[in-house]
């Protein structure tokens, strides 16, 4: 697997298997937080529309500011 970090303008954002995600508010945003490997994934809607499925590894935190996502993952 090859797992990279990603900025995203975002329309909307899914995460996927709910409960294998922490969720928590910190200074640079909404953090959320992948708690179960290989099932934490999320589906990110782009303003252009175009929906992307990403998986995002154990222990690794993806953070939502405004309508932009910062993350380590990789696209499935």
């Amino acid at each position: 697997m090859v797992f990279s970090y990603h900025v995203i303008k975002f329309e909307s954002i899914s995460f996927l298997q709910g409960t294998d995600w922490s969720q928590s508010i910190g200074d640079k945003g909404i953090l959320y937080k992948s708690i179960k490997d290989p099932f934490s994934k999320l589906i990110i809607q782009s303003l252009n529309n175009s929906e992307k499925l990403f998986h995002v590894p154990k222990d690794r935190t993806v953070i939502v500011v405004n309508k932009v996502v910062h993350f380590l993952g990789e696209l499935v």
